[in-house]
């Protein structure tokens, strides 16, 4: 079956958070139009919300770090809920990624980011979740 945006907007257009990952045989499809559509920021509350839980469930292993970028540039979006999901999953991506033999890390730009997110206002759950983060990052394992 042919990937269809129209189908997948409807499927994102949900108040609960999806717990679906996208079909593999649409997987680059799917990826390219939900960044497209993040980015450009065309989509409604549910639709944004669940188009970056897509993204973080299908980030692996090949578009991590551009999910990830993704993440950390909208933790400057105006909307608190927003900036929260954006935060919540850049810490999610970076926590996973510490079991690949590369884990993700933020950059010194990146950081001040999802930084500078916390103190424009998160949600309480992601401020408590940020601020542990923060407090205690664990290293990278090196695999010898």
């Amino acid at each position: 079956m042919p990937f269809s945006s129209e189908n997948l907007l409807k499927q994102l257009d949900r108040s609960e958070i999806i717990d679906w990952a996208l079909e593999l045989k649409n997987r680059k499809e799917a990826f390219a139009f939900l960044q497209q559509a993040v980015r450009a920021r065309r989509l409604n509350q549910n639709q944004f919300r669940n188009a970056l839980h897509a993204l973080f469930r299908i980030a692996f292993p090949e578009n991590a770090s551009e999910v990830l970028q993704t993440f950390v540039d909208l933790a400057a979006h105006s909307d608190i809920t927003i900036r929260s999901e954006a935060v919540q999953l850049t810490i999610g991506l970076l926590r996973v990624s510490t079991n690949l033999r590369t884990p993700l890390l933020l950059s010194d730009v990146q950081e001040k980011g999802v930084r500078k997110a916390m103190t424009q206002g998160l949600t309480a759950k992601v401020t408590d979740l940020a601020r542990d983060f923060f407090t205690f990052t664990p290293q990278p394992r090196i695999d010898l």
